[in-house]
Formats: structure tokens, sequence, C-alpha cells
């Protein structure tokens, strides 16, 4: 979950970005990647800054938290399972010959002052779910997204930050490559998912939709825009 003080951090970083300690991996229109060392570790975490002009908060997070829909749009989803307690069950595929992978997590979703929305994940332990052969359990897992609207409403703007331990001896040309290749085509496909989700509301003439949280715990704070 997001604090205060955290969320406008995040929405600081969109204006002028935080980035002494990171690297600039990738760009693409509207998006920068950047990454850094997990110290003690061979990992990277990932921070992403950016915008979508043209897609309102409400479309980007029907599309990113809408998991029976991500499944039309996600090529690397394998399947999804809800669990109590906002936990999820989610599997996802990676480049072959590697075993796909499976995170169980707690999600909420966070509705703050002047639009600004957050999404939290971050991997748990849960019965629900054991592991299974042929998958590989991530649990190590935290995901965290920062949405604000544009002063027009057209849009919004985005930081995400993301952190996983894949485990196995996984080469880094590997993980460089899926992470390279990966995050872009995530940021595009997700986009191209919620101007579907908002061209089907204009067809059936649907104008306006209230966020639906996740989270019994969400709470609507003051933040500095």
């Amino acid at each position: 979950m997001f604090t205060e003080a955290q969320v406008n951090e995040a929405i600081a970083e969109m204006n002028v970005p935080n980035v002494a300690s990171w690297e600039l991996f990738s760009e693409v229109p509207n998006f920068r990647v950047y990454r850094r060392s997990v110290p003690n570790s061979s990992l990277k975490e990932y921070k992403v800054l950016g915008s979508y002009p043209d897609l309102p908060t409400r479309y980007l997070l029907r599309a990113y938290t809408d998991l029976d829909f991500r499944k039309s749009w996600d090529p690397n989803m394998i399947g999804w399972k809800a669990l109590p307690n906002h936990r999820l069950h989610f599997t996802a595929k990676f480049p072959w010959p590697l075993y796909p992978r499976d995170y169980v997590y707690e999600l909420h979703t966070q509705e703050f002052a002047k639009g600004v929305v957050c999404v939290n994940g971050k991997s748990v332990f849960d019965e629900a779910a054991p592991e299974r052969s042929g998958t590989v359990r991530v649990d190590d897992f935290r995901q965290d997204v920062v949405i604000q609207p544009t002063e027009d409403g057209r849009g919004c703007n985005i930081w995400f930050g993301y952190y996983d331990n894949p485990k196995g001896n996984i080469p880094s040309s590997i993980i460089n490559w899926a992470a390279k290749s990966g995050i872009p085509s995530f940021l595009s496909s997700m986009r191209d998912a919620g101007l579907q989700l908002m061209k089907t509301d204009e067809k059936n003439g649907v104008l306006e939709e209230k966020i639906q949280s996740m989270s019994s715990t969400a709470t609507s704070l003051p933040v500095n825009c």
C-alpha cells in the first residue's frame, strides 16, 4: 500500500525524474525504462516513467487489473485464480526453454485525491495455492503503479516500479533481452487494450465510469498535484 508521501514522491518524479542511481535501460515513445542493481544481488529492479496522452486513468486501470480481460491481450499470461483476502495466483510464460513462473500476491487499489490511483502487488505465501511441478514459484515480487490523470482528463501519467526474483540459473543475456523487449511490448499492448475498452464504452453510450477498487482498504487521501 502507498502512503501519501510515496504518492507525492512518485508524482514529483513524473515531472522531474529522480534517476541519479538508475541507468536508462530503454526508451520508447512517451516512456523511459530505468533499472538499477539490487544490493547484494545480481538482480535488477525497474522503474518506468511516461504517459498515455489518449488513455484516461479508468481505462488503464481496467486493462491492468481485469485479469479475465487481460487474457485477450497479454500473450505471456497463462491463467489466474482469485484467492481469499485480495490475493491472486497468476501464471506467466517465460522464454523457451524456461519453465513458466507463477506468483501468489496481494493486490490493492487505492484512490487518492484529484483522481490519482495506485495499484500495489506484493508476493505472499498462501496455502490455497501450493507450488506445482513444472512451474517455478516466484516468491519475491512487487509491483507498484501510480496513475495520475493529465490536466485535460484525456490521458494519464504513469510511475511504475517492478522487481521480481525469477529464480533459476537464467543467463543475464536472456533476462536483458526479455526486459528490453517485454516491457515496451507490454506498455504498448496495455494501451491498445485500454483504448479497446474505451471504444466499446463509446459505442455502447457509456460516458463515465467509476473506479472499481479491488481492495476493501482503499482510501481517498490528499496528494500534491
